[in-house]
């Protein structure tokens, strides 16, 4: 109970002074134990904030009442003085009477509000940081328990004639809690000379490392320097401002280091981190870094090596092509199928070249198909029997029952189809998709009579389609039967775009050939034109490649080959290729870009007729077909 103080007197007197002596002892205990509330809620903030504000509360609540009831908190008037004899017969006095009720209620809620207190401080108590700390606050609550719990057997008379021993179990609480004070004194003295040490010894490290350290303020004045930057700089950059002495030279974002370059005549570069210390009265920041000058010296050197070596490659590469290009070109006289393309090509036409199968033959436009069909007939046992090239087209219903005029006049064309004239030869029907249902019928029929031991006719068929046949005959446009007999043996010719490696030798062919034509002098190809070359996707194939070499040597003056104007082509046809030409669109197209290229001469030396290799009635003919005239361009 309340009455855990010692209120035992060694003289009598009237019961109005005990009982204030008595408000005095008990306001006095109530001090103290919100003490030891504090003392306990500083060892555990991080869990006891609240718990302290309600014990807090409740003390101050109960405080406050004692002082409201003053000394009639404990015992009313009726209260009366007994005397004890004990301690070597000494007298001892102390007030006796009946509690009031306010002293009871208060007593239950500040006795069991500190229990719990007390428990829930030390069960929040984190151990692993502090163990003495934890043991004293288990020691308070045991003190507090022990000391509460005897007082109140003597209050209610189990044990007689002894003294109220809670007001110790205070003072050994409060001694504990003292115990803590100085232990942590002791230890932050002990933390201090450590850190004095440990300052002392990272002082003199950064005196003696051999590492530029430069310390400056917020306002990038230089406050500090260590001996290896006084060596190099001297002491009196100290106040300057840190711009007079570094330039940032480069920022590494992947490492967070700075390159920095002195702006002294000789000039040094330094990497270095920059570590920057907040505290409450400024803004401190450090340049720590190393010396990398012969470094850098050697990162020139190395990179002015780097471009001559590279330099010197691309020159003994520009060599080593042409070389290349040489060489292919006297082994590989073909004009079309120079390069690494050639040998298997070539390989492939003399096994087949005597087989009486079909060929079909299957590239995209300009690839190249009628000149391999010329390689089967010239490499074959047909090649002095006739050989006719024909193209087949929708308007006409049928080429094998039409008279075949050929060179000759109507009248000596003596009534002979086209099966008559190159029977025991060879035939070669271009863009086959374009054949007639009429005359697929007449062809499936006469490969069929192929298969049989009474020839009517002993033909060498050679078919070439810029068409996906399989696909057409899904779509109903081909017929089924037919496409089966001439894909028995294919081959297919790759796009200019599928052959970039070849583009090097077929340049040099052209070229050579272009210069001698029109009699210009020998040209060089360099490595940029053949990698401008290869840059574009030719959709036009070989074709499109020798009208934009012929057009290039005839502009390229000196010795080299120069793509005037190549990389202006190149986007303006990218353009043009988001929509896909149909053979005749691009073939028209082709002819208008030579007769531009030759002014329109359409025959004669440098004509039109000249550059594409064909006769002047051909080039009519066709400029005729496809509706070109000089007033109409495309």
């Amino acid at each position: 109970m309340f009455i855990l103080t010692s209120t035992f007197m060694h003289q009598e007197g009237d019961v109005d002074r005990y009982r204030n002596l008595f408000f005095v002892v008990v306001l006095t205990y109530m001090l103290l134990m919100e003490a030891i509330f504090f003392l306990i809620y500083f060892l555990n903030k991080r869990k006891g904030k609240k718990p302290f504000f309600i014990i807090t509360i409740i003390t101050a609540v109960i405080i406050l009442i004692i002082l409201v009831q003053n000394k009639g908190f404990v015992y009313g008037a009726d209260a009366n003085i007994v005397k004890y004899t004990f301690f070597s017969n000494e007298n001892y006095y102390i007030i006796s009477g009946v509690v009031s009720k306010w002293y009871s209620y208060s007593t239950l809620v500040f006795y069991g509000s500190s229990i719990i207190y007390f428990i829930w401080m030390v069960i929040g108590s984190d151990v692993r940081k502090s163990t003495f700390r934890y043991q004293i606050q288990l020691y308070v609550i045991i003190l507090f328990l022990i000391g509460n719990f005897y007082d109140v057997l003597i209050d209610i008379e189990i044990i007689k004639n002894s003294v109220y021993i809670s007001e110790y179990t205070i003072i050994l609480s409060i001694l504990l809690f003292n115990l803590d004070l100085i232990n942590d004194i002791y230890k932050g003295n002990k933390d201090r000379e450590k850190f004095i040490i440990l300052s002392q010894n990272f002082n003199k490290l950064i005196q003696e490392i051999r590492l530029y350290v430069i310390g400056f303020d917020e306002y990038k004045n230089i406050n500090f320097i260590n001996k290896y930057a006084t060596e190099v700089f001297g002491k009196g950059i100290v106040k300057k401002q840190l711009s007079s002495l570094l330039t940032i030279e480069s920022e590494d974002t992947t490492s967070d280091l700075t390159i920095f370059h002195t702006n002294d005549r000789l000039k040094k570069y330094i990497k270095s981190s920059i570590i920057t210390l907040n505290t409450q009265d400024n803004v401190q920041s450090y340049i720590i870094g190393y010396d990398i000058t012969e470094r850098k010296k050697e990162q020139k050197k190395l990179k002015s090596t780097l471009l001559e070596l590279h330099k010197l490659t691309e020159e003994l590469e520009q060599e080593n092509t042409i070389l290349k290009v040489a060489s292919r070109n006297n082994n590989k006289p073909n004009e079309l199928f120079v390069g690494s393309f050639a040998s298997s090509i070539e390989e492939e036409v003399k096994r087949i070249a005597n087989y009486k199968s079909t060929v079909l033959i299957e590239g995209a436009n300009g690839t190249g198909k009628k000149y391999v069909a010329d390689l089967i007939i010239q490499a074959s046992n047909r090649v002095n029997k006739p050989s006719v090239v024909y193209n087949c087209h929708q308007s006409i219903k049928s080429i094998f029952q039409t008279q075949y005029y050929g060179n000759s006049s109507h009248k000596q064309a003596n009534d002979r189809s086209i099966l008559n004239v190159v029977n025991n030869g060879s035939l070669i029907l271009s863009d086959i998709e374009n054949m007639s249902e009429t005359d697929q019928e007449l062809l499936l029929s006469l490969l069929k009579d192929n298969d049989s031991e009474s020839l009517k006719y002993d033909i060498r068929f050679i078919i070439t389609t810029t068409k996906d046949l399989k696909q057409l005959v899904r779509e109903g446009s081909f017929n089924m039967e037919l496409y089966q007999y001439l894909s028995i043996y294919s081959i297919h010719i790759p796009e200019l775009k599928n052959r970039l490696s070849d583009i090097p030798y077929l340049t040099a062919t052209f070229v050579a050939q272009f210069c001698e034509r029109h009699n210009i002098h020998k040209l060089s190809i360099s490595v940029a034109s053949i990698k401008k070359l290869q840059s574009y996707n030719w959709p036009g194939n070989i074709k499109e490649f020798r009208y934009i070499l012929q057009k290039a040597v005839l502009a390229s003056k000196g010795k080299t080959l120069k793509l005037t104007g190549f990389e202006e082509y190149k986007k303006e046809q990218e353009k043009k290729n988001s929509t896909i030409l149909t053979l005749e669109e691009f073939e028209r197209k082709y002819i208008l870009d030579i007769l531009d290229l030759s002014k329109w001469k359409v025959s004669g030396k440098n004509s039109a007729s000249e550059y594409l290799g064909i006769n002047e009635a051909t080039l009519r003919s066709k400029m005729k077909k496809l509706s070109i005239a000089k007033n109409k361009k495309m």
